[in-house]
């Protein structure tokens, strides 16, 4: 599983932890003509979603105030056209967002009243829209991103909050997760893989990877839509070719619930699929579900 750039998918992006903020913005747009802080006044600092530091403080050769519009401050607005800019955007007297500019990288760090960051923003390839960030969730951290900038998130990724390793990716399609691959064994590797086929917001089919190895040992198929498996495809010798197949119509072959039960029961996937399981089983691995 790949650990991308990016972190959120609806029409926001503002502060929040909301599980979907659209991404599109134009960095021109970033400089704030707010109620500075105080003279001499620092921003907050804050906790890096990812464990990987605190907020970016002013560059240490740069630190007279920059060339930002009127009520702004403009911390190491030098060389390179870096520069580090703490906003108070509602004029409380605290610093709700930092613009900064490193090494061409344009980046908006949203900060929450406790001085903890919400979302950072960032325009990762200079082409002039914000298309990645990163956010807090109840259960870890999310990356999501534009990969088209069309203003809408096409991948987003699931990062234990210690070690920053992708758990869970999600593909969007129309603000609908239709793929998702768990590695539930937390190896670095996806282990489960699951698919909406036909659209209708909820998965149809999962495939496993029972021994770990990379390859899809069984397939399951739920081709009525009524939530349980009616097919399953084996492969029985591990070639990467499913031989066998079989098909079932009392239900014996499992349900798409025990799948939908890895995913955490306040995640936008069981919004669109109508679906909310109470808690997710612990320890449960790919050979369990098998």
């Amino acid at each position: 599983m790949s650990n991308p750039r990016g972190a959120q998918d609806n029409p926001t992006t503002t502060g929040t932890t909301s599980p979907s903020p659209n991404l599109t913005g134009d960095p021109q747009d970033a400089t704030y003509t707010t109620t500075a802080p105080a003279a001499g006044e620092q921003p907050p600092v804050a906790a890096d979603p990812v464990g990987a530091g605190t907020a970016p403080g002013p560059i240490d050769t740069d630190t007279d105030a920059g060339t930002g519009t009127a009520g702004e401050t403009d911390l190491g607005a030098g060389t390179g056209g870096e520069y580090y800019s703490p906003r108070d955007v509602d004029g409380d007297g605290n610093v709700d967002l930092i613009h900064t500019r490193i090494e061409g990288v344009e980046t908006i760090t949203h900060i929450d009243e406790d001085g903890s960051i919400t979302l950072v923003e960032q325009d990762t390839d200079g082409n002039g829209t914000y298309e990645t960030g990163i956010a807090p969730t109840a259960t870890g951290i999310r990356l999501a991103e534009d990969l088209d900038d069309d203003g809408t998130v096409d991948l987003a990724t699931h990062l234990d909050p210690t070690t920053g390793a992708p758990l869970r990716q999600d593909v969007i399609e129309d603000g609908r997760i239709t793929d998702t691959r768990l590695d539930t064994t937390a190896d670095g590797n996806p282990d489960v893989h699951l698919i909406d086929s036909n659209g209708d917001g909820r998965f149809d089919t999962a495939l496993l990877d029972t021994d770990l190895d990379g390859i899809t040992n069984d397939t399951l198929v739920d081709t009525n839509g009524d939530g349980t498996f009616d097919l399953r495809t084996a492969d029985t010798d591990n070639d990467g070719t499913q031989e066998s197949f079989d098909t079932a119509t009392d239900g014996h072959l499992g349900s798409i619930e025990q799948f939908e039960a890895l995913i955490p029961a306040e995640d936008h996937y069981h919004e669109q699929a109508d679906t909310y399981p109470t808690e997710t089983p612990a320890d449960q691995t790919a050979t369990d579900l098998a």
